[in-house]
């Protein structure tokens, strides 16, 4: 299992494919770098080299007790720390759900050190920003915390497995392990953070941004993504709409998202 000193964290990392075309990619909130692995091996077989972060708490990445250290500003962080242990500073990146604030998050704060290339954000919602919970608030929900109830999981994984079943079964099964072995503090943490407002960030991004989402979304509606689009600038603004897809078009229709991220990124990244 590779692993990358990103500062103070060990953070698990597949890297895919070769070349100078590089694609970040970045997981949602209780996923792990493993749902991206037939991305990985679509897009390697068309020129680009991949590398997704397993984050704080994910897959073989170390987890901490801090809930502060599972936002996606603490995120962003982690993922500038490992791109720069992997000496990686020109790339397009790719976030998917929760992992589209990470990514906008990166590029806001991080940004003017990088030479980012393309963002690619999918199934994430607005960008509108969210105030941290008070601390009664994030203690409440601290202590209602429950893990997964193993007696229901048959009915949770034959759900589950719907909107998988573009990946391999190895893969699957990896993955479910990593979604089952979240640590509290990640699950919690996510839900009572601040997300800082991007809204001024996407009006003045020049680097250009394809929006995607499948119209069958149910954790994120359509709209919601779509909510994403006029905030940014005309020139640089792209979207996509996948029919019939739910909330996670990396799992299931994995050769359609790759391509669709190959014809834009050959199209419309920065040189």
């Amino acid at each position: 299992m590779p692993i990358v000193q990103a500062g103070s964290k060990r953070l698990e990392y597949f890297d895919a494919g070769s070349g100078d075309d590089i694609v970040v990619l970045i997981h949602g909130a209780g996923s792990s770098a493993v749902i991206w692995h037939e991305i990985q091996a679509l897009m390697a077989a068309d020129g680009f080299r991949t590398i997704a972060i397993s984050l704080l708490g994910a897959g073989g990445s170390d987890r901490t007790t801090r809930l502060e250290d599972y936002t996606p500003a603490s995120y962003a962080a982690d993922i500038r720390a490992a791109l720069d242990a992997l000496g990686i500073s020109r790339f397009a990146i790719a976030g998917h759900s929760l992992g589209v604030s990470k990514v906008l998050n990166l590029a806001a704060d991080h940004g003017q050190d990088l030479s980012i290339r393309a963002l690619i954000l999918m199934a994430g919602g607005n960008v509108i920003g969210r105030e941290a919970e008070s601390a009664e608030r994030a203690e409440e929900i601290r202590s209602r915390y429950r893990p997964p109830d193993p007696s229901t999981e048959d009915d949770r994984r034959a759900a589950w497995e719907g909107v998988h079943q573009g990946l391999s079964r190895d893969t699957r099964d990896q993955l479910w392990l990593d979604i089952q072995n979240n640590p509290m503090e990640r699950t919690v943490g996510q839900r009572l953070g601040a997300r800082k407002d991007m809204t001024e960030f996407a009006g003045r991004c020049e680097i250009p941004a394809l929006i995607i989402s499948g119209d069958a979304d149910s954790v994120v509606p359509l709209e919601h993504t779509l909510a994403m689009y006029p905030k940014f600038r005309r020139e640089v603004r792209h979207c996509h709409v996948i029919h019939g897809v739910d909330h996670y078009p990396n799992a299931q229709v994995p050769k359609q998202v790759a391509e669709t991220y190959v014809r834009f990124l050959r199209r419309h990244q920065q040189p």
